[in-house]
């Protein structure tokens, strides 16, 4: 007997470690298929369903009521909000929509006993998702395929999970575990949470419950709060999702805890009057609700009453989420000048604007040094930064049109738009800089040593042209500006005789064509980075130059 209960101890610990490991596994080429695969394309359709806060609430009930598993809605958001296809507030009202879809689960297992399960899509899902991998040629199809393979594996996880615990619901007695009084009701909560997570399934949770209460082995508030913990029980599966995921995913992850928290709290508060009340309701159609209908009426009803709950909530809820789980990156991209009180006063706002800018000029600057260093950074540290340069080059544009609705000088609506402008060119550096990186970690390095010498040396004079186009120079002293001036010169002459010297190789044989190639791409884009930065210097410089005259011009009129 010790013998058999070592095996069964070890079963369990082992289909727990294998089905969460195919889960994580699932969850992450889910995520990198649909970043990779959908693009701009699958975000407009996304966005057309969940633009409003309506049409991602019925999104939510109708996919989840249609495949009968909250969970695929949930984790499949989550993956869509990981891999930057749904913001946050689109994300947070499909969830709420998937806690009411999956009642739906509770009407078929009350009314006639049947229930779809997603798993059974498990397998066919990977081996479809690996065949659309391994022989298309495409690169969208490919990592649909991949996005596919991960979906049917994440399930598969979740199918094994739910293998290990197999025979729990069969050897476990909920009656005997019925206490009276509220003590007695989170008792059962508990318990209702707990078998959702052991078994990875709220349907079967569910099913116990019903059939205890139509046996009458507990009574129908025990019932109903083990109904409430079978809810509160899903949420574990959304955190599991998220470890090692984006802080957006997390956010919406945490915005399905709260959901489900706050509605079990109250749900359970007013549990024995909500259950009256609907008793009655139902009642007075003259015929008595069967105790598995009722509390199946009860999960519907409990979830929009949290969706109702949600809607004054929800806001709040959204911004405090969005100052969580933050990155270095999300803080870079945070605004630190852009004030709504100054876009009212163009004045203020056009010093603001240039703040703001050379914040995002620091942050080009920085990354394109990395990016022209001998040893080029680890792939996806520039990645993040440059995300949080276009998410700030955005932030500086839509405050730049807010100030421009309010009547201004002519001379500050110039400066406001060349600090737009200005914002583009640092831009544009801090994405070169990311695509000059990822192209240096691709090469081979199988240049001849006197060309590798010419090429640093090359990056050398562009590190110090750009270190100079970074530097602000004294008001009215020029010979800091001609400095850099030459240094952009010096890299435009070296240029030619780089790209010559390794034309030469690959013509030669000593150096690969497609090495060669993707030395030429290296150095234009570097070339074309020290253009861009030295083009944001000047119109920076003329800038200052514009609001020094425009300061005299005023003192001169006080006066």
């Amino acid at each position: 007997m010790p013998e058999a209960e070592a095996v069964s101890t070890y079963a369990l610990i082992a289909g727990f470690l294998g089905g969460l490991g195919l889960f994580l596994l699932g969850m992450t080429l889910l995520t990198d298929g649909l970043k990779t695969a959908g693009g701009k394309a699958l975000q407009h359709i996304l966005g057309q369903w969940t633009r409003t806060r309506p049409r991602a609430l019925a999104s939510g009930m109708g996919v989840t009521a249609l495949v009968q598993s909250s969970s695929a809605v949930t984790v499949a958001t989550i993956g869509f909000a990981n891999a930057g296809l749904l913001t946050l507030g689109q994300s947070v009202w499909v969830i709420f929509g998937s806690n009411v879809g999956t009642t739906m689960t509770g009407w078929l297992v009350a009314l006639i006993g049947f229930n779809i399960r997603i798993e059974a899509f498990a397998l066919p899902a990977i081996g479809i998702g690996a065949l659309l991998y391994l022989f298309m040629k495409a690169a969208r199809p490919r990592y649909l395929g991949l996005a596919l393979a991960g979906f049917g594996l994440l399930f598969f996880g979740i199918d094994v999970l739910r293998e290990a615990f197999e025979g729990l619901s069969a050897t476990f007695d909920l009656g005997a575990l019925a206490r009276p009084g509220f003590l007695g009701l989170v008792i059962m909560v508990g318990i209702g949470a707990l078998l959702t997570v052991l078994m990875q399934s709220s349907s079967a949770s569910m099913a116990m419950a019903l059939t205890a209460a139509m046996s009458g082995a507990v009574p129908l508030e025990a019932a109903a709060a083990a109904v409430i913990g079978a809810n509160l029980g899903t949420t574990v599966k959304a955190l599991l999702v998220v470890i090692g995921a984006t802080p957006n995913a997390k956010r919406v992850a945490a915005a399905h805890v709260i959901f489900n928290g706050l509605t079990a709290i109250v749900a359970l508060l007013i549990l024995p009057w909500f259950l009256a009340a609907i008793a009655w309701i139902w009642g007075s159609t003259g015929e008595a609700p069967a105790p598995a209908v009722l509390l199946a009426l009860f999960h519907t009803a409990f979830n929009l009453l949290g969706v109702a709950l949600m809607v004054p909530v929800a806001p709040p809820m959204i911004r405090w989420l969005q100052t969580r789980f933050r990155t270095i990156e999300e803080d870079i991209a945070r605004p630190q000048y852009l004030d709504r009180s100054s876009s009212g006063v163009p004045d203020l706002a056009l010093q603001s604007l240039i703040q703001e800018t050379e914040r995002l000029a620091d942050i080009g600057h920085s990354m394109a040094r990395e990016a022209l260093q001998t040893a080029p950074p680890a792939a996806g540290i520039l990645d993040r930064r440059r995300l949080a340069a276009e998410q700030l080059t955005q932030a500086i544009a839509d405050f730049a049109a807010n100030t421009a609705n309010h009547p201004m000088p002519e001379q500050v609506g110039h400066g406001i738009a060349e600090a737009v402008r200005i914002a583009r060119y640092h831009r544009e550096v801090a994405i070169l800089a990311d695509d000059i990186a990822d192209l240096r970690r691709q090469s081979s390095g199988e240049e001849r040593p006197i060309v590798t010498e010419q090429r640093r040396a090359w990056q050398e004079q562009a590190i110090r042209a750009l270190d100079l186009c970074n530097l602000e120079a004294d008001d009215g002293d020029n010979g800091h500006d001609l400095a850099a001036a030459e240094a952009v010169d010096t890299v435009e002459t070296t240029y030619a005789e780089l790209k010559a010297a390794l034309l030469r190789e690959g013509t030669f044989g000593s150096l690969s064509m497609a090495e060669m190639e993707r030395q030429l791409r290296i150095i234009s884009m570097a070339r074309r980075l020290v253009t861009q930065a030295a083009k944001a210097r000047r119109h920076t410089e003329a800038l200052r130059a514009q609001i020094r005259g425009l300061r005299k011009a005023l003192t001169e009129e006080d006066a």
